[in-house]
C-alpha cells in the first residue's frame, strides 16, 4: 500500500466559490464537458473524473455535503445525465423535485421500490449507454446511513416473517455500489462516518473512486482513505475539503450553488456563466 503526506494550507484556497464570481465563470468554461468539484490553490479547477466511479462525501453537519451534491447533481443533469435523487429526512435535495430528468424520493417504500428496480435494468442500461453523460444515470445519496436504517425498519416492519439477514432496498444499494460503474450508474453519496451498508468488509476506497473529506483526526481517513498517510489537517469553513483521488489529497474550496441556482444551471437556463 503506498503512502503519502500532504501539508497544503487551507488558507491559500478561496473563502467562497460562487456561480456569479469571475474565477468561478473561468473555471466552469475549462470543465464544459464534466462537472466542476471546486477550486484548488491559485483557483485551479478541480474536475470531477470523466469516468462514472462513485463519489463519496464523508463530511459532518454542516460541512457543505449537500452543497457538494447540488452543484454535481445541477451539473449532471446539465450535462445531459439523468438524476435520480434519494432524500427522504428533511428535503436537503428538494430543489430538484420536479426538474426534467429528475426521479426525485422521499419515501421509504419508494425508494425501496425504485432501488430493486434499477438493479434489475442494469444490463438494459448497459446496452444503450455508450459511457458518457448522455443516458447516465445518476444516484444522489444524501446520507447512506440514514436510507440504510430507513430501509431496514421498513422491511422490518412490511415483511416480518422473512429470515433474510439484510434488508432487500440496502442489498440493492450494495449492487449498485459494487457494480453499477460498469453500467452507467454513477452513485454520490453522502456519509459523515464513511463506511458503507451492506457491503460487509469491502473497504470503502475500494467502492469510491473520488472521496472528498472535511473532517480531521485519523479515524475518518483510515476508514475513507488509508492510503494517506498521515492525514491533512481539517477545517471548520463549510465546503472546505480535502480531495482523495489516485493515491493523492488536494486541498480543494467546493463550489456553491444556491437551490434557485442550482434549478436554473441543471434545466440550462442563462445564467451568469452563459451572459458574461
Amino acid at each position: 500500500m503506498s503512502t503519502s503526506q500532504t501539508s497544503i494550507p487551507l488558507t491559500a484556497l478561496r473563502s467562497s466559490v460562487r456561480l456569479a464570481d469571475r474565477y468561478t465563470l473561468a473555471a466552469l468554461d475549462a470543465a464544459a464537458d464534466t462537472p466542476l468539484l471546486g477550486l484548488a490553490d491559485a483557483d485551479r479547477p478541480v474536475l470531477l473524473p470523466a469516468t462514472a466511479g462513485h463519489v463519496l462525501v464523508a463530511a459532518g453537519a454542516g460541512g457543505g455535503t449537500t452543497s457538494v451534491l447540488r452543484s454535481l447533481a445541477a451539473q449532471a443533469l446539465a450535462l445531459g445525465g439523468r438524476v435520480d435523487v434519494i432524500d427522504p429526512s428533511n428535503g436537503a435535495q428538494a430543489w430538484a423535485r420536479g426538474l426534467p430528468g429528475v426521479t426525485y424520493l422521499s419515501r421509504i417504500a419508494a425508494i425501496h421500490d425504485h432501488l430493486l428496480l434499477t438493479v434489475a435494468a442494469l444490463q438494459d442500461g448497459c446496452a444503450n449507454w455508450d459511457g458518457g453523460w448522455s443516458g447516465r444515470r445518476v444516484l444522489v445519496v444524501e446520507n447512506t446511513g440514514t436510507i440504510a436504517y430507513g430501509l431496514r425498519q421498513y422491511w422490518m416492519h412490511t415483511r416480518p416473517e422473512t429470515q433474510l439477514e439484510e434488508a432487500p432496498g440496502v442489498e440493492a444499494l450494495a449492487v449498485l455500489l459494487a457494480t453499477g460503474c460498469s453500467f452507467g450508474v454513477q452513485v454520490l453519496a453522502g456519509n459523515p462516518r464513511g463506511d458503507i451498508p451492506g457491503l460487509g468488509h469491502v473497504p470503502t476506497h475500494q467502492v469510491f473512486t473520488t472521496r472528498l473529506l472535511a473532517c480531521g483526526g485519523p479515524t475518518p481517513w483510515k476508514r475513507v482513505a488509508p492510503e494517506i498517510w498521515a492525514p491533512p489537517a481539517g477545517s471548520a469553513v463549510p465546503g472546505r475539503m480535502h480531495l482523495v483521488d489516485d493515491d493523492r489529497t488536494t486541498a480543494v474550496r467546493g463550489l456553491y450553488f444556491t437551490d434557485d441556482e442550482a434549478r436554473t444551471f441543471a434545466r440550462g437556463l442563462p445564467t451568469p456563466r452563459r451572459t458574461a
